[in-house]
Parts: structure tokens; sequence; C-alpha cells
């Protein structure tokens, strides 16, 4: 069974269901592939839509009627998609913006597409300052990012968690994107893996197939990890221990340069 930490699921809230009869076909596509727990995650502040805490809670109680009168035996929580711009900390602090599982420990947090805006790392460090733990969301996809996984990397250093798209590592988001969900995931850059579920077509609530993935690329223990045990924790308001990914991961093996040289 999986935790699904990133869907956008809540009818007509933003970019993601259009409807509740579809938001019910995604709360069905998710039981089908073994998922338990579904976040709710709208996007919130990203110059598009804003959907501050109490709508978020709203929309996760008629959602929640709707799944019980259908007979769904999915568990929803509420959350949101945070974009990374500079007044993020002061929406968090005032209980505006909505965390994980609204429990105040954790928050997923998303870039722009293509860049990286100048002054992250000190919004990410504001966030902290509060207790906070932020999630980045698919990093594999931003631009910035493929091309400077070591950003990545330093924000992890931090404290700072990864969360990969599932569709990413099978590639339905191109090769790119995948390579570098792979290398990421390798790299022990991402601890989390999600669906980012927008629709009952094409981009839904599946992690089955980029679970598998990743146990490919490493092996089924760590999958377990990105798949339950980090999702669970975070639903918990508890603080995943990254040392055991560390402990699981394969060593990865040099270069023949690197082998030479070090």
């Amino acid at each position: 069974m999986s935790i699904d930490l990133h869907c956008h699921m809540l009818p007509g809230i933003d970019d993601g269901s259009k409807n509740m009869a579809q938001s019910l076909a995604m709360a069905r596509i998710a039981v089908d592939d073994g998922i338990k727990v579904s976040v709710m995650t709208p996007h919130h502040l990203n110059g598009v839509y804003s959907n501050a805490a109490i709508e978020v809670h709203e929309a996760v109680s008629e959602l929640r009627q709707a799944l019980f009168e259908a007979g769904i035996g999915l568990k929803i929580l509420p959350g949101s998609e945070l974009h990374l711009v500079p007044e993020l900390p002061a929406e968090l602090a005032a209980g505006r913006a909505m965390t994980i599982a609204n429990l105040g420990k954790a928050a997923l947090v998303e870039l722009p597409v293509h860049t990286v805006p100048m002054g992250s790392e000190f919004i990410l460090e504001d966030i902290m300052a509060q207790g906070l733990l932020p999630v980045i969301a698919h990093p594999e996809r931003n631009s910035q990012l493929r091309q400077n996984p070591d950003m990545l990397a330093e924000w992890v250093s931090m404290g700072c968690l990864g969360q990969v798209t599932a569709q990413s590592c099978t590639g339905q988001f191109g090769p790119q994107v995948r390579q570098s969900a792979e290398q990421m995931v390798r790299r022990g850059l991402i601890h989390i893996v999600a669906s980012d579920a927008h629709r009952d077509r094409r981009r839904i609530p599946e992690i089955s197939a980029g679970r598998a993935r990743i146990a490919e690329w490493t092996n089924e223990a760590t999958a377990r990890l990105l798949g339950e045990t980090y999702p669970e924790n975070l639903v918990n308001g508890e603080t995943p221990d990254t040392q055991l990914l560390a402990e699981v991961l394969p060593r990865q093996r040099k270069g023949w340069w690197r082998r030479l040289t070090g």
C-alpha cells in the first residue's frame, strides 16, 4: 500500500479535477493502485490559484462526504502545493497556507517550471526557522535543477526533502525528466514518490509503476521508503529518518576516470 502526498483531486479548485464525478473516478483509480491515503494538494500562491487553508478544509470535507456516499475506501487529508515565493513564510506563519495533513510539520513547496528564483534558499531557510520541513515538489521537472542537481543536494543537506513524480520515473514526461529522476533517486536526493495526479486519464493517481521503476534503479527497500515509510511519517507528523535511505541505497559506482584518480 502507498501513501500519496501530492494529488490534485479536489474538484474545481485548481487545474486538477474539474468536477466531483472526476474526483470520484480519480479516487477509484487510486484505490485500485493500492493507495490508501491521499493528501489533497491544490495550488496556492502560484500567481493563478490562491487556495487558503479554510477553503481547502471545506473542499476536503465535501469530497470526504462524497467518497463515503460512493463507498470508496480512500482516506483523504488536507494539504497544499505552495509556490516558493517571498510571501510564503508569512502565509505559513499566519496559518493561511496549508501544511501537509494540516499538522504544522512539513510543507510541500514547488518551483517554477524552468527556473529557480533568486533567493530560494533564503525562503526555504525562513520556512525551516518556523520548525517546518520543506518538501521540494518534483525537482526532476525543473529545468534548472535538472542541469544542476547539486543545488537540490545543497537543499537536502540543509534538511529539505525531495519528492519525485511517479510518472517522471516511467518516462511520461519525456526522457530528460526520466533520466533526471533516476539520477536524483540514485543520489539519495529523493525521499518521496507521489502521483501529482490531475485527471482520471493520463495524469492519474497511480504510484505503483513509479515505485517499480525506483526498485529497478535501486532496490525494493528504497522503493518502500519512498512510497510508504517516509510518506507515512509525514502524514503522522513525524520527521523521516533520512539515515535509513543512506543505509539502503546501493553505493554508486565511480566512473572510470574517478577510479583512476581517486
